[in-house]
């Protein structure tokens, strides 16, 4: 998936919750990309437009993920962690757990899967 693709699913997935200072994003009608800062614990209206986005590039949205991964899991150690072959990210714990034990092209992909794979409620 692209940044874009992982921006819109990361949405939807139930261990997902806007931060304040996630970068958001979403284009109009005529191809303008608008990108507010979320303000607060909602998502605000351009969350119901169909190209909406957070901005996994942006470092404070990055930041706000890596956080929720951590949340998420329950663990504070959780890191990312590049194969030194260069074949892939993955997000690791303490103790060497893997809360997703696949390797992915990009660090923001990784922080994704390992947030899709979060426990139901938390660990």
């Amino acid at each position: 998936m692209t940044d874009e693709e992982l921006g819109r699913h990361i949405l939807a997935l139930p261990a997902f919750r806007p931060m304040r200072g996630m970068l958001g994003a979403w284009e109009d009608s005529r191809g303008n990309t608008y990108k507010p800062r979320i303000d607060g614990p909602y998502l605000g209206p351009w969350a119901k437009r169909h190209s909406a986005r957070i901005v996994l590039a942006d470092p404070a949205t990055f930041g706000c993920v890596l956080a929720l991964v951590r949340e998420a899991w329950g663990d504070p150690l959780i890191c990312t962690a590049v194969d030194n072959t260069g074949a892939g990210w993955w997000v690791e714990g303490w103790a060497d757990k893997r809360p997703d034990s696949n390797l992915h092209d990009t660090e923001a992909a990784a922080l994704v899967a390992a947030l899709e794979a979060a426990p139901v409620g938390g660990a």
